[in-house]
Order: structure tokens, then C-alpha cells, then sequence
């Protein structure tokens, strides 16, 4: 039974459902060490860390080059634990913090994942969509899984033929956890949060999915291709071209639905027909 999932703001109370010490384990482990491998600026050095209630953001130099990248909290704080990290990465490179998504702490894993994210670049000139519209053409027959409620979700309801929503919360119209894995292996489409790489997720659904069109959604989403080779067929991220002012939103304690307009750009990068 897959437990961890994600909604698009988490608050402390939150961590009554998301443990706060998460192992990566096994598949998981795997995983994100294939994703720090396919980091293009490892050596790039850590500059400034942008932290808030909702997310963190990492910036980093390298050769002239402004790596930028962001991961949400879940709700983790910022703890003694923590604040001894946040002292100590300025001036480290990012595979070195990025090594952090390793750690059982929660507000470490957030780090690790900025970090790694900060360190991916995608290729330019991608088209500027939104993985609602995207899950909206591809699920007009069969049926579609969205894990973890989105500002969007009633939206799709309306333009899919059959959405199943995923979440832990009692929220409404939620499908029931019993009947996630036999959704799963026979779903259409699967609408899955780059927030499961933070709770130790990502890879199982993935592999419990094979035949879905799966799309990555969000801005904790890596942009790398490991993730193609995993099964995914679109990973719906972004890009932060306006550093400044989405740091200081981010430190303001601003959702990522509040922020996206001050310097953020909507990715998606489809699969390669070469990839296997």
C-alpha cells in the first residue's frame, strides 16, 4: 500500500501525517542517487538559501552560471538540527547538499531536493503548459489518478471521464486507500507530485503504473531524464527566472499558488522517443 502523498500546502499540522523521520530505502534509495549522478552543475556553489513555511529555494553559482531550484517543506520547520545545516551549506557544492535528500529528517530531505533541483537544467526552449491542461487531453477517455488534491482538481474532474483522487486527508470525494494499488494497474493516466521523491514515493508509483501516461507535477519536480527512463512521459516542472523576488516571497511564507507570478515559468518536458 503506497502511503505518502502530498497536497499543494502543507502546515506543521501536517506532520501528524507525513513521519518526520523518512529513511530512503531499497528502490527509493536507488532512485535519487540516479538523480544526483544526472545533475549537470554538480560543483556549483551554494550562495543563498531561501527558507519559508511552504518551500525552499537554493541558489548556487557555477562558471558564471545561476543554478536555481526550489522543493516544498511539507511542513517540516526549521529545528536546531536544521539550522545547523542551513549555517553550514553556503559555499558547498550542490551535489554535496544535494546528497541531504539521503537524510531520515524531513526538513533535510526539503533541502536535498532544492539542492539537486538547483542543479538539473532542462533543455532550453520548452513549451511554457500546465500539467492540468495536460492531464485534461489525455484523460478524456479511462481513467485518470491525481495523487494529492491540486488547486485544479474539481477542474479536471469536469474534463476527465473518470478522476480518482489520492490523498490521506478525509477530503471529499476521495478514492478510498484500499483500492490505490488496483487503480493503479489499470489507470490511463497518472497525475503524480514531484513531492513523492520527499516522502519516499516517487519510485513505487512508478513502478506500480507502467502503463499510464504518467506526468510529474510541480515545482519540487527534477527535471531530469532519469525520470523518462523510470516511466514517466512528461515531467510538468518549472524554471525560476526571477530569483529575487521569489526569495523573498518564499521567505514571506507565501504558497507556491501565491508566488508562481513573481518569477517562475511553467515547464514541460516530454519524453524522448528514443528513450526505452
Amino acid at each position: 500500500m503506497l502511503l505518502y502523498l502530498m497536497k499543494t500546502t502543507y502546515t506543521p499540522q501536517d506532520q501528524n501525517v507525513l513521519p518526520s523521520r523518512r529513511p530512503a530505502e531499497g528502490r527509493e534509495r536507488r532512485l535519487i542517487n540516479e538523480l544526483i549522478e544526472s545533475m549537470q552543475h554538480p560543483a556549483a556553489v551554494i550562495s543563498e538559501i531561501a527558507v519559508g513555511s511552504h518551500f525552499i529555494g537554493i541558489r548556487a553559482e557555477d562558471s558564471g552560471a545561476d543554478c536555481v531550484g526550489l522543493a516544498a517543506t511539507l511542513g517540516a520547520g526549521v529545528t536546531a538540527e536544521a539550522q545547523r545545516l542551513l549555517d553550514q551549506l553556503p559555499g558547498t557544492p550542490l551535489a554535496q547538499a544535494a546528497a541531504l535528500l539521503k537524510s531520515h529528517g524531513a526538513f533535510a530531505i526539503s533541502l536535498g531536493a532544492a539542492a539537486l533541483n538547483a542543479g538539473l537544467v532542462p533543455p532550453p526552449d520548452l513549451p511554457d503548459l500546465e500539467a492540468s491542461r495536460i492531464m485534461a487531453e489525455k484523460g478524456r477517455h479511462g481513467e485518470t489518478v491525481l495523487v494529492g488534491e491540486f488547486p485544479f482538481t474539481d477542474w479536471l474532474r469536469e474534463q476527465v471521464e473518470t478522476l480518482h483522487l489520492f490523498e490521506l486527508r478525509d477530503t471529499p470525494r476521495r478514492t478510498s486507500p484500499a483500492m490505490w494499488d488496483e487503480i493503479l494497474s489499470r489507470c490511463q493516466v497518472l497525475g503524480l507530485t514531484g513531492t513523492t521523491l520527499i516522502t519516499r514515493a516517487m519510485a513505487a508509483y512508478l513502478q506500480k503504473a507502467p502503463q499510464a501516461y504518467t506526468i510529474i507535477i510541480g515545482p519540487t519536480t527534477p527535471l531530469s531524464p532519469v525520470l523518462f527512463s523510470r516511466g514517466a512521459d512528461v515531467l510538468a516542472g518549472c524554471r525560476v527566472v526571477a530569483p529575487g523576488p521569489v526569495f523573498d516571497a518564499i521567505r514571506k511564507g507565501m504558497s507556491f499558488r501565491d508566488f508562481k507570478k513573481l518569477g517562475v515559468q511553467f515547464l514541460a518536458w516530454s519524453r524522448p522517443e528514443t528513450v526505452a
